[in-house]
């Protein structure tokens, strides 16, 4: 949903008496979103006084974090005691703060004499997040928008007027390139698949394979090369290990210059870099090391130009990893943007202080430091990061040039934060009516492993995110009449002949479901016979006589299942024009021959009116969030659109079926944001991170940052409503390749 403002006259009404308990509840709501998973809270006078520490993981927070949080109500004129007292409570605790970030519901006017008295007293780096920067956060952070509007109900009701809810608002998406150069990435490239993941699959293998030595006996195993990769590299699971055994047996042979890359141990199936491979590779890495040396040299004599004090080497040291770190950062989730200023594709880029001191206060809690770090020397090294974009020197523009290109190029792997950010949010919104092919190929796999149950884990992510998943009257109808006709065939060509049956006859059964339960029933775990099959799923005696019970059990199976919601045919039918369903039946009938039944046509065709109806209902025609309609027939069936076409036209261009593959790739198998945020800030800094971006080709970067010109001269509403248009083409493209892809499924 966009940010909806909150106005000065609805925020000060909250905050003006807010209880300190209440006060604290919202702050940890804001601070959860602005820092993610590195904020944690904590209990307050239990915790010596602090509510809350940052940490960049969270097992560093018993006894090793240096930043901590307080959140206040207090009176802005005790603001100054409220942080001597947090400070003195913390280290009679244990504690040693470097930093105190202190929130309150207070303006604080004079909160740069506040930092400097307690940076004196105490030698602790405060950070004031008062008034003003909080109603900054609510009407600029989608989450903390969010959390506003849930915490403060009763509040924004009794000022409905005052809160100016009608105002205009945009999607956060649009305000950032990085969604819109994405999607037309995808659609661009619609029939290539691969381009470049072999490349950067390969320099992850040699990453970590890094440290291996035939000579001393060190080696890593199969599954231990991909661990190494995922970890370091998140969103590798869907996007490369998929191909990393045809990555590890062609590297294991010699390139075309005899070069002997990888080493094979089929015996314990180890691998480890031999010495020429080992040699080469750091040879590069030399190269990449010498870019970042010469980079920090360049951050040290801005240091020494900008800063109005001597520095002692060791505050050099800290200042320069405060800045490099924040650099890396800020990369991470705006890397897209910084790349096309660098390159000279915007003419400027918006440093915003809120987010230049955030992400710094960030960076100032994972670095190593001794609070020798001042509030004037926190200011010149903000000071110094702008410089570094506006002012660049050479040695700065050539190691900014390598991360804009793996910016870029985490954007096409699927792999960029905020990219991540909207495909997950944007799964949650979805309004699914499941396909009778998907439900059936869903119930094929009960007794395989977990990850590879393709089809439940779509189903169940998509759940897990907020959709709506809806189980039909007509769809569910189909499902136990397949059980049935499948049940039946199994009794009549199967059961007496299964002690015999080998394996190439069982690959050779068309019904998914018999050849699923012959391959499940030979192993210990599997079902003991066929009705103890069936029975998973409902009566094996009321299928067998299509009771009406039998079909209701089959519901309360995948009802409970999906979390599905369901939807008779009396309810549906009430939504669509009669006629032009019957009249779309008729034609799916007479183009598809005997083989498909009169019934089954009428429930595809009720199925395509349900969906345009359901859309219509809940006006999504009008909702500019950049995220495309929320209602989709989500079906391998494409056979039935080049029946339709005209149907379409009508509609608006925009097709009634969602392909399940697209759910598959940007939806299901997507890792989360903040585990990609926190992988990239370790992964961006180091030589494997910057040599990635060199797989990256020119054609590509030059397309992205082109896109970028574009998406700059464009205003945001016009960006929001591309959004939801270019989602929506590939959301249904029948012809967009896919890494993963869902098998054939049941013939219904």
């Amino acid at each position: 949903m966009p940010i909806k403002p909150v106005s000065e006259d609805l925020f000060h009404y909250v905050m003006r008496d807010i209880p300190g308990v209440r006060f604290e509840a919202f702050a940890k709501l804001v601070f959860a979103a602005i820092y993610g998973e590195e904020f944690l809270p904590l209990g307050g006078i239990h915790d010596g006084g602090a509510d809350g520490v940052m940490s960049a993981y969270v097992q560093e927070v018993k006894g090793k974090a240096k930043t901590y949080i307080q959140f206040s109500a207090t009176d802005g004129d005790k603001a100054q005691v409220k942080i001597k007292d947090t400070i003195t409570s913390l280290k009679k605790v244990g504690r040693n703060p470097l930093q105190l970030i202190y929130a309150t519901s207070e303006a604080l006017p004079k909160a740069d004499l506040t930092v400097s008295e307690a940076f004196e007293r105490d030698s602790v780096l405060v950070q004031v997040r008062d008034y003003e920067r909080l109603k900054g956060y609510v009407n600029s952070d989608q989450k903390v928008n969010d959390a506003f509007y849930k915490a403060f109900t009763t509040e924004i009701s009794e000022l409905a007027t005052a809160a100016n809810l009608s105002l205009p608002s945009v999607s956060e998406y649009a305000n950032d390139p990085t969604v819109y150069v994405f999607l037309n990435h995808e659609l661009r490239d619609r029939f290539s698949r691969d381009h470049l993941n072999n490349r950067v699959l390969d320099a992850l293998i040699y990453w970590a394979l890094r440290e291996t030595d035939p000579d001393k006996n060190i080696r890593l195993k199969r599954e231990m090369v991909g661990s190494a990769i995922c970890n370091i590299f998140p969103a590798a699971k869907s996007v490369l290990l998929p191909n990393l055994n045809n990555r590890l047996e062609e590297l294991s042979k010699k390139d075309a210059a005899g070069l002997e890359r990888l080493r094979h141990y089929r015996k314990d199936d180890s691998f480890c870099l031999p010495f020429e491979m080992r040699s080469t590779l750091a040879v590069e890495a030399a190269e990449f090391e010498g870019r970042q040396s010469r980079f920090r040299d360049s951050l040290t004599t801005r240091l020494s130009e900008e800063a109005k004090e001597r520095l002692t080497p060791a505050v050099i040291q800290d200042c320069v990893d405060l800045v490099f770190a924040t650099v890396h950062l800020y990369f991470v989730d705006q890397g897209v943007v910084l790349a096309a200023f660098l390159e000279g594709h915007l003419e400027t880029i918006k440093l915003s202080d809120q987010i230049v001191e955030d992400t710094m206060v960030k960076a100032l809690a994972k670095i190593k430091h001794r609070g020798r770090i001042t509030p004037n020397l926190f200011g010149t090294c903000i000071g110094m990061l702008r410089g570094i974009f506006y002012r660049t020197t050479a040695p700065e523009k050539e190691y900014l040039a390598y991360l804009s290109r793996t910016s870029c190029l985490l954007v096409t792997m699927q792999s960029a934060p905020k990219l991540l950010e909207y495909l997950n949010k944007m799964g949650g919104n979805f309004r699914l009516l499941v396909g009778t092919d998907l439900l059936i190929k869903s119930l094929s796999e009960q007794y395989v492993e977990k990850e590879f149950m393709q089809v439940t884990n779509l189903l169940l992510v998509c759940k897990q995110l907020g959709a709506d998943l809806i189980l039909t009257e007509p769809v569910l109808q189909e499902v136990f009449t397949h059980l049935h006709a499948v049940d039946l065939e199994f009794q009549n060509n199967y059961a007496k002949q299964e002690p015999y049956l080998q394996a190439a006859e069982i690959a050779e059964c068309n019904r998914i479901l018999i050849r699923a339960y012959l391959h499940a029933s030979r192993s210990s775990a599997g079902p003991k016979n066929w009705r103890a099959y069936v029975n998973n799923m409902t009566d094996p005696d009321g299928l067998r006589g299509k009771s009406g019970l039998a079909r209701t059990a089959l519901r309360g199976v995948l009802v409970q299942r999906f979390g599905m919601k369901y939807m008779s045919t009396e309810e549906l039918e009430k939504t669509v024009p009669a006629q032009k369903v019957e009249a779309l039946a008729e034609r799916l009938g007479n183009e598809r021959g005997l083989y498909k039944h009169v019934e089954l046509s009428r429930n595809d065709a009720l199925m395509v009116y349900a969906t345009y109806a359901q859309r219509s209902k809940n006006n999504e025609v009008g909702i500019y969030d950049g995220f495309g309609f929320r209602t989709w027939w989500l079906t391998k069936e494409t056979r039935i659109l080049s029946m339709t076409g005209e149907l379409v036209q009508d509609q608006g261009g925009v097709p009634y079926i969602m392909r399940p593959e697209f759910i598959l790739n940007f939806v299901a198998l997507a890792p989360k944001a903040a585990d990609v945020r926190q992988a990239f800030s370790v992964l961006l800094p180091t030589t494997a991170g910057l040599q990635l971006g060199q797989y990256l080709d020119d054609s590509v970067m030059h397309s992205m940052l082109n896109e970028v010109d574009e998406w700059a001269k464009l205003p945001p509403e016009r960006v929001s409503v591309i959004l939801g248009e270019k989602i929506n083409r590939l959301t249904h493209d029948r012809y967009k390749q896919y890494v993963h892809n869902i098998g054939a499924l049941a013939n219904t």
